[in-house]
């Protein structure tokens, strides 16, 4: 940063200080805060650059822009100043936010990767996840359309066999570990940090097997007076349909094969996938968030608004989070407070498919296979506009009365209080203190109307429950620094956490029969249900978890050039065994400046060159609770007493006190460099995962047991693979500058054994009509998480299509026996790729991003790919050249089982800066986002890109199938605005 100072005549102690401040090309910077230190003074640049403030001789004026280096300057005898700022670089002292502290690039010794929030992923983000998807080697993301969905986040590959969140990362957000991620709105986050090798994880001990993704907030800084306004709104329409027969096609196939429809099934013509879509859906994003303060006290906060309407009809989301932040120094600035209070509130408009019900006439009550499946002649709506149900017909229902039959809402309120303090100690300690509670209560509202296929001559039935979870946290750490002669840089920490979350305190009523729909789920009391009906009084079961922590860790670096980290934490559990509560989870690694050694002086191709090396050990205790291990009573059937039937209870899970966490040593090398004078810079990482002591749920002999199944560890799982990072700068001038960056990752994953009396599983039952219990995946040793185990298609003998039997010779009549390997279904190779094109006052930005080596059995196909029965249901495009002979037709077999690789344009920006006359607005951009523009990919599906929180598909156990179960993934259209005030 360049300060020139012009002298003017003789100027007085006490005065007016003008000046103006520009960039390093000699453009006026308007906005630029100027502020004496100390004070509450303080102005901002016009839109000519120029300043006036009144100041001091003597005095300091902090000089602070967003996206430029900050700079202060003493105020001396002249009176005027002209001021240049430099732009921020990413640089090697860049810092990069690690486990209870921060480091630079040029000290990191393990796999972490930062994304800031300028190379997000734009669009409709409902989750904070979404922003990263593509962006980190090895980060495989995952989403479809449902607004009020959860991405599926894995790094590295899969490293347990459990579904839910003992396969998602571990998130800490601003300091507080485990923290919910939908307190924060995708606005307000300034940088997500991915630790990705247990070298950096393991200081989180036995959470930190999925990886560790550290969110770190924007916060207003001292001299920053900043108020910002950020919008958008959008629309989406769907991507792209399940292929099936119309009206006029499918009766054109049934009179050629000499077939045809009832007359109940025959009353209409209507295309269904339409009837349960919104012609386009609608979303609305706003947030304001403002700041500022002196160099002892600043305060912040944000407002957020987002409306992302479904494109199915009734889904939705509406959420409003607030945050305020304060930071006071006190002590003569030796000691930091810092008070932070955020609260989410969000109202879910979900529909049938999330609602845990039976199936009420024979059929799985999902919207999207009702949609696929309903025949296309049938009405939606009887004559006097009631839902058209035809009762002859036992598979499938109205799918649009499902939709507005049916109402399920649920609102989510969340708060997290934060509390944090830093006093410098004598002798060069630091002592860090942590306070956290968080609130989670949770309303759910369900009403089934008397129309309703899903309680039919019920009356309407109403649901209404609570919930209620609470964390609170407690972290101490103390550390210390010391550096002699510039040489030896020694830094170590020591902490302790207390960890509790309380779940499961809520309720759960209701009641049927209600005079009218009009009041729907609002009075229960309203409900006249029948003699003898008894009201449902659930409740949940109250549960307490805690973990206890203690955590060391030392850094070493000798003249910068070669650096040392070790660290180890202990953690104690009660959601584990009482012969296996305590855990510990060591780490090590170093790296080796390479660049800094003598013989590299000479050399002009490397301006950083370093080698890092670390091994460590994490722990999978996500997803447990604290009843895991104990034995658990419950209802087990009925006896007859005294003229009555009574519940029975008796045992339903067998304890096991030698139960402990999934445990996962990692093995990482990576090299970072950059050249051609900073034009190209990237990250090589080879790593080697395996996972021990797996947890499932295992049969065992009820002669020893209580129960004929035990939850215990059975196997280990690894992953090994190569990641490669890079970014570079093609063009770079004065009006046009053209970024590049990218990323790919090779992963390989192998089940390495089963315990003993579990040789193999098999997993992944689309549900098909006919085919209830057939499983199409097998896990066992020698054999990746996912591998598909189905029958091989030979092609049709006389009409009839024909399998591979076990023996080796066809069958038109196959069994289970005759399923073989056939491929696996997770990606391996997963890339992004991304663009920034600058020019002048425009920029536009592209990322594609893609994945192959994985297949997917295409199960919506197959189910009902039945020719033979296509009066009773709609049928996919590809029946309608079927031999109507073709009973086999069906069968999950490698027919379905098709390419899953894809390439993507994600999203694309236009954006374009507008200079505003005057103080008041200091910058305005205007931009448009398309999102999922296009795909290439071979897959027949409606999209490749499986969503795997679905159906339990998060497990592993049933990835890669796609089972009429995918609400539609949209192509979003948006456009918004930022204003810097």
């Amino acid at each position: 940063m360049l300060l020139l100072f012009c002298f003017s005549n003789a100027w007085a102690q006490t005065g007016v200080v003008k000046g103006t401040v520009k960039d390093t090309k000699g453009n006026p910077l308007p906005g630029v805060t100027i502020q004496v230190k100390g004070t509450n003074n303080s102005t901002s640049t016009s839109v000519d650059g120029n300043f006036s403030i009144n100041a001091n001789k003597g005095s300091v004026l902090l000089v602070r822009f967003l996206g430029y280096q900050p700079f202060d300057a003493t105020v001396g005898d002249a009176g005027h100043i002209d001021i240049t700022l430099n732009e921020s670089q990413t640089t090697l002292n860049d810092v990069v936010v690690v486990g209870y502290g921060t480091t630079s690039k040029k000290e990191l010794t393990s796999a972490i990767t930062t994304v800031k929030a300028e190379n997000f992923n734009a669009g409709v983000v409902a989750t904070p996840a979404d922003l990263l998807e593509g962006k980190v080697a090895g980060l495989n993301i995952t989403n479809d359309g449902n607004p009020n969905g959860q991405a599926t986040v894995t790094l590295r590959g899969p490293s347990t066999l459990r579904a839910g969140a003992a396969s998602s990362p571990f998130y800490v957000i601003d300091g507080v570990p485990d923290a919910d991620i939908n307190l924060i709105a995708p606005s307000d986050i300034l940088s997500m940090d991915v630790l990705k090798d247990a070298s950096a994880s393991a200081i989180y001990g036995s959470r930190a097997t999925n990886g560790v993704i550290i969110v770190t907030t924007k916060k207003a800084k001292a001299g920053q007076l900043r108020m910002t306004y950020d919008a958008y709104a959008g629309i989406e329409k769907i991507a792209k349909q399940f292929q099936v027969a119309s009206a006029a096609q499918l009766k054109t196939f049934l009179a050629a094969n000499g077939q045809s429809l009832t007359p109940a099934n025959n009353n209409g013509t209507t295309d269904w996938e339409k009837e349960i879509e919104r012609n386009q859906g609608f979303s609305q994003n706003h947030n304001l968030s403002f700041g500022g303060g002196t160099d002892k006290s600043v305060f912040g906060g944000s407002i957020n608004y987002l409306e992302n309407q479904g494109i199915v009809k009734t889904s939705g989301l509406s959420r409003f989070i607030g945050r305020l932040n304060l930071s006071q120094k006190a002590l003569n600035n030796k000691l930091k407070l810092d008070f932070s209070l955020s609260n989410s509130i969000t109202s879910q408009d979900l529909f049938v498919n999330d609602i845990p019900l039976y199936s009420a006439n024979g059929a799985n009550p999902n919207v999207f296979r009702s949609a696929i499946q309903a025949l296309p002649t049938r009405a939606v709506y009887n004559a006097d506009g009631s839902f058209y149900n035809d009762p002859t017909l036992v598979l499938g229902y109205n799918p649009l009365g499902l939709l507005e039959t049916n109402t399920y809402k649920q609102k989510v309120n969340l708060l997290l209080a934060n509390a944090k303090a830093e006093l410098q100690l004598p002798f060069g300690l630091l002592y860090n203190l942590n306070f956290a509670y968080q609130d989670r209560n949770t309303t759910g509202n369900t009403y089934l109307n008397s129309q309703s296929e899903l309680a039919q001559n019920l009356g309407g039935v109403a649901t209404r429950s609570q919930d209620e979870d609470t964390k609170k946290l407690f972290e101490n750490y103390l550390s210390y620094a010391h550096n002699w002669n510039n040489k030896h840089d020694f830094k170590i920490l020591f902490g302790y956490s207390f960890d509790q979350t309380e779940t499961g305190n809520g309720f759960q009523s209701s009641n049927e029969n209600f005079i009218s729909d009009a009041t729907s789920y609002h009075n229960l009391a309203l409900g006249t249900a029948p003699a003898g009906y008894v009201p449902n009084y659930g409740g949940y079961l109250d549960e307490t978890l805690r973990l206890i922590s203690f955590y060391s860790r030392l850094n070493y670096s000798y003249e910068g050039k070669y650096i040392f980290q070790a660290s180890i934490r202990r953690d104690g559990s009660n959601a584990f065994g009482t012969n296996n509560r305590w855990g510990y989870f060591p780490a090590v690694s170093g790296a080796w400046r390479i660049i800094d050694e003598s013989f590299m002086k000479s050399q002009n191709l490397f301006d950083d060159l370093k080698l890092r090396i670390g091994y460590g050990k994490t722990g999978n205790s996500l997803g447990f609770d604290a009843y895991t291990p104990l034995t658990q009573y419950g209802t087990t059937g009925s006896f007859y007493y005294n003229g009555n039937w009574i519940g029975a209870i008796g045992p339903t899970q067998n304890p096991n006190p030698n139960l402990k966490w999934e445990t996962t040593a990692t093995l990482n090398l990576g090299i970072d460099f950059t050249l051609l004078k900073g034009r190209l810079g990237g990250t090589v990482d080879v790593y080697n995962k395996k996972t021990t002591n797996m947890i499932y749920s295992i049969p065992v002999s009820t002669v020893t047991y209580l129960v004929n199944s035990l939850t215990a560890n059975v196997g280990s799982m690894s992953n090994k693979g190569v990641e490669i990072s890079l970014n570079g700068t093609p063009v770079k001038g004065s009006d046009f500058t053209w970024e590049s960056y990218g990323n790919i990752s090779f992963n390989k994953n192998k089940i390495t054994s089963l315990g003993n009396n579990l040789s193999q599983i098999f997993a992944g039952d689309p549900e098909g009509p006919g085919q209830s219990g057939i499983k199409v995946s097998i896990i066992k040793a020698g054999y990746p998480l996912g591998e598909f185990y189905t029958l091989k298609y030979l092609g049709m003998t006389n009409g009839v299509s024909t399998y591979l039997g076990a023996n080796g010779q066809p069958t038109t009549n196959p069994a289970s026996t005759d399923q073989t390997y056939a491929g696996n279904a997770q990606p391996t190779y997963t890339f992004g790729w991304g663009n920034t094109v600058t020019y002048k006052k425009f920029s536009f930005n592209f990322f594609f991003r893609g994945q192959g080596g994985n297949k997917i059995m295409d199960a919506s196909l197959a189910d009902f790919n039945t020719p033979y029965s296509a009066t009773t249901h709609n049928v996919p495009l590809i029946t309608l050249s079927e031999p109507v002979t073709d009973v086999n037709a069906n069968k999950y077999s490698t027919r379905y089982l098709e390419s899953g690789a894809f390439i993507r344009l994600s999203n694309a920006t236009l954006s374009y800066r507008i200079k505003v006359p005057g103080n008041y607005i200091h910058g305005l951009r205007i931009y448009a986002t398309g999102t999922n523009l296009f795909i290439i990919t071979k897959y027949k599906g409606v999209d490749p890109e499986l969503n795997l929180t679905l159906n339990n598909q998060a497990s592993g156990q049933f990835i890669g199938v796609d089972a009429n179960n995918y609400y539609p993934k949209t192509r979003t259209f948006l456009a918004g605005l930022q204003v810097d005030l």
